[in-house]
């Protein structure tokens, strides 16, 4: 079987899905590739498409908010970003025909709007796997043969939106690296992440664009917190890594470790070594710290509008983590949760019960069952 995994590179999150599919696949002896859609389209596009969302995230986040909620509606913003995405990705078309797969599985909604129309000519089928837990309005663009949702809240949305294809549909969770799972020795991936391996241990991070307020959040765990070690990861964003540089220079009883972006390896080993992580929920993100059972303070100041919102309410209701909104809040939870063993380990208990480590599995799972012939009884979409 021929899989094409379409994804862009916005955010670390999708590519991340992707790649985790692909390595699923190729370990079953499949051909599969993980193609960025922006890499084939114009350099004015590309650099809006990635640039302007890391301005805006960074700058104007609630502007953001308001674009994402206004293109969750089948009006202006809507049809025109569709136009858009339609028009600008064409270059991909002779990739996919060169390519000829039997299944074109998008983990970014970019270019669904195209592929509706080369399926007119090119006989593959495509699924789209959703890589935050609300299905807004743009992954339902295409007509997909198949979804492949986060959890059993996003499927009873879906089923609201578009029945059709939440009949054809699985709850799978969200693709991450398999390095991502829990460890019963925190002391044993400290030494080998290179930290102090008694210390008391958390990792502060904006994601992958680095767009939160980095500085107040760590001068809050500053000034509440006793003896600790606290990894700073400041993603891409160079103006907050030379500012956490500077603050850890003041010295304390809180060690502050701050760096730039971190692979996906690195990251594995620091959720499996620390006791907290406060960060935006991305959907990659909160899978990840299910994965590895790391208690999760979401600290609203970070979190993007839009698609982390609802991300941050599943955590708090699942009871893997819960939501702080100033510095003073986060100084004062952090310090309550370390000096609270067993609250931090039913944290821990219940990211692990919702965690979805086979989900790269269930996912080539289907398509192997689909790329035989369709479910029997379920009707395939029709690319017209």
């Amino acid at each position: 079987m021929k899989v094409v995994l379409l994804s862009a590179s916005t955010g670390n999150g999708h590519m991340a899905a992707a790649h985790a599919i692909d390595a699923e696949l190729a370990s079953r002896g499949h051909e599969s590739c993980v193609v960025d859609v922006l890499d084939h389209t114009g350099r004015a596009f590309r650099g809006w498409y990635r640039g302007g969302y890391e301005v805006l995230v960074r700058k104007r986040p609630e502007f953001w908010g308001t674009l994402y909620r206004a293109s969750d509606r089948p009006r202006a913003a809507y049809w025109i970003q569709t136009l858009l995405d339609t028009a600008f990705v064409e270059r991909m078309r002779d990739v996919l025909e060169a390519m000829d797969p039997d299944w074109v599985v998008c983990t970014h909604s970019l270019p669904q709007p195209a592929l509706r129309r080369w399926r007119k000519t090119l006989p593959f089928r495509f699924a789209i796997v959703v890589t935050d837990l609300y299905p807004q309005r743009m992954w339902l663009r295409g007509k997909p043969d198949f979804a492949f949702l986060p959890t059993e809240w996003s499927l009873d949305v879906l089923r609201r939106r578009d029945p059709r294809l939440a009949n054809l549909a699985e709850v799978v969770g969200i693709p991450v690296d398999p390095r991502f799972r829990p460890t019963d020795d925190k002391r044993a991936a400290r030494i080998t992440a290179g930290l102090e391996p008694d210390l008391p241990t958390i990792v502060l991070t904006a994601g992958g664009i680095g767009g939160g307020p980095i500085g107040p959040a760590m001068k809050a765990l500053q000034d509440s917190l006793g003896r600790a070690q606290v990894v700073v990861v400041c993603g891409r964003n160079a103006a907050a890594l030379e500012s956490a540089t500077l603050l850890a220079a003041s010295g304390g009883d809180v060690h502050f470790l701050p760096t730039g972006h971190v692979d996906t390896g690195t990251m594995a080993g620091l959720l499996q070594s620390t006791d907290l992580l406060v960060a935006k929920p991305g959907g990659l993100t909160t899978f990840e710290a299910l994965g590895t059972g790391t208690p999760f303070i979401v600290y609203r100041k970070f979190l993007i509008p839009g698609q982390e919102e609802r991300n941050s309410l599943f955590l708090r209701d699942c009871g893997a983590g819960t939501i702080v909104e100033s510095p003073a809040e986060l100084g004062e939870v952090v310090k309550a949760l370390l000096e609270d063993p067993a609250r931090l380990a039913s944290m821990r208990e219940s990211g692990l019960a919702h965690a979805t480590p086979d989900s790269a599995e269930r996912i080539s799972n289907r398509l192997e069952q689909l790329g035989v012939s369709p479910v029997a009884g379920v009707m395939m979409g029709n690319p017209e």
